[in-house]
């Protein structure tokens, strides 16, 4: 039997804690904070203090991987097979695309954007710009309600702050991270290839 129920179950850390052989080192602390907070001395009693040494005793030689490797041999466990590797990480948007940033205007006039008919604004990116992402401003002017009442609307300047993640696919539609709460029109934009 396991300490889980409070019953002496030998030496064996692994039968202690009541996990298996191949358990990992998450899955080995959570066992181990999970007995070790139901048989602590403070919360079980004075007469806890053997249980609670042993579960410690076991942690301390499953969390060490040489000590658990010495252990699994003299237990004659099998060597764990070498865990998978974990796929490369995306690193997040976290330079500029200074291309892809500036006044409206400006980039209209590149044609690093451009108005499409449903009234988004598209922007061209380069293969290397669609691999590593990154974080775009535009500014430009934008209609808002007056403020006055009036029905005329007036113009304010706006700048739209978007993460382009990295690997964006064509056609995604980014919105700015904020807009201003008096903006007659919604900015968005799509992502577009350049060829």
């Amino acid at each position: 039997m396991s300490y889980a129920s409070g019953v002496d179950s030998g030496d064996d850390p692994y039968d202690v804690l009541g996990v298996g052989a191949w358990a990992d080192a998450h899955e080995v602390r959570r066992a181990w904070r999970k007995l070790a907070l139901r048989w602590h001395p403070d919360r079980a009693g004075p007469e806890s203090k053997g249980t609670f040494q042993r579960i410690l005793a076991a942690y301390t030689v499953l969390s060490d991987p040489l000590a658990r490797a010495a252990h699994d041999r003299k237990r004659g466990t099998p060597p764990r097979p070498p865990a998978a590797p974990e796929p490369p990480r995306r690193r997040a948007p976290d330079a500029m695309l200074r291309r892809l940033s500036g006044w409206i205007q400006t980039l209209l006039a590149g044609g690093v954007a451009r108005h499409a008919e449903d009234g988004a604004i598209e922007l061209f990116l380069t293969p290397e710009e669609v691999d590593t992402g990154g974080i775009v401003r535009i500014s430009m002017r934008v209609p808002i309600r007056n403020p006055d009442g009036s029905s005329d609307p007036v113009e304010e300047l706006f700048s739209a702050w978007f993460n382009v993640p990295p690997g964006v696919t064509e056609g995604t539609r980014l919105d700015p991270s904020v807009s201003l709460p008096s903006m007659l029109h919604p900015v968005s934009f799509r992502i577009r290839f350049r060829r």
